[in-house]
């Protein structure tokens, strides 16, 4: 089963020292593969390996909004440090960027507790920045996925659903199954994307499509199904119009 994805939500550009191609290389493709809109998501400062300066996230603004026709939509990876939920850019440093990812990388956490972990969940959830829990099926940080699924529906964020999860971190299929059923469940909306590394990988959803297949995901909750749905989100979240400026 194919959905409609005309959104990458989860993308990387050299900025981030293990990717391998540019903004404009991201957006040349999404155009040649007929993605409408392409968010940029490098990682947050205190990822090793020389990943940007927190002025890489506040320079975004000088980006044009189109390259090769393709939207470019300002964002970031960040990165959950502690089981409070922080994140490694400030307020101010966020403060104009358009779509705001929170992810648990192995060197900025440990893995913890079934409670630790959820707690860290839970409290990226109810930062403002926020708008997006990265691949939380990983294998080597459950959490009461429950309880951290109807979190985000109650605060209007989104769950993604990750290719990369189910290719690349194992033992992490049925924990991302059981995330999609529960988001189906309780009508949270998630994001499809690739966390692309290099351009070519953009539009290969096929894993995360298999994820929403095997747990007979509705297309209507998908945030990113169209350009149109996620402009209406960005809107309904921090009132800033991607398709201006």
């Amino acid at each position: 089963m194919q959905y409609p994805i005309e959104v990458e939500t989860h993308a990387h550009t050299i900025a981030t020292a293990h990717a391998y191609s540019t903004v404009t290389e991201l957006c040349s493709y999404a155009a040649a593969i007929g993605v409408k809109g392409v968010c940029v998501t490098d990682h947050g400062p205190i990822l090793e390996n020389g990943v940007p300066h927190p002025f890489h996230f506040v320079n975004l603004k000088i980006l044009p909004r189109r390259i090769h026709g393709v939207l470019l939509i300002r964002g970031a990876e960040l990165n959950l440090y502690d089981y409070e939920g922080n994140v490694d850019l400030t307020p101010e440093q966020t403060a104009d960027l358009e779509w705001v990812i929170a992810s648990i990388h192995t060197p900025c956490l440990k893995p913890g507790t079934l409670l630790e972990i959820t707690q860290t969940y839970l409290g990226a959830l109810h930062n403002p920045a926020v708008d997006c829990l990265g691949h939380i099926g990983q294998a080597r940080y459950p959490c009461d996925y429950e309880a951290v699924v109807q979190e985000a529906g109650r605060l209007g964020k989104i769950i993604e659903i990750n290719n990369n999860s189910a290719r690349m971190r194992k033992g992490s299929w049925e924990n991302c199954v059981n995330v999609a059923k529960l988001c189906k469940r309780y009508g949270v909306r998630v994001c499809v994307s690739t966390d692309a590394h290099y351009h070519t990988l953009l539009g290969e959803w096929e894993s995360a499509f298999s994820i929403l297949k095997e747990a007979d995901f509705p297309e209507e909750l998908i945030v990113n199904r169209n350009i149109n749905a996620f402009h209406d989100y960005i809107l309904e979240r921090k009132t800033i119009d991607i398709f201006e400026g």
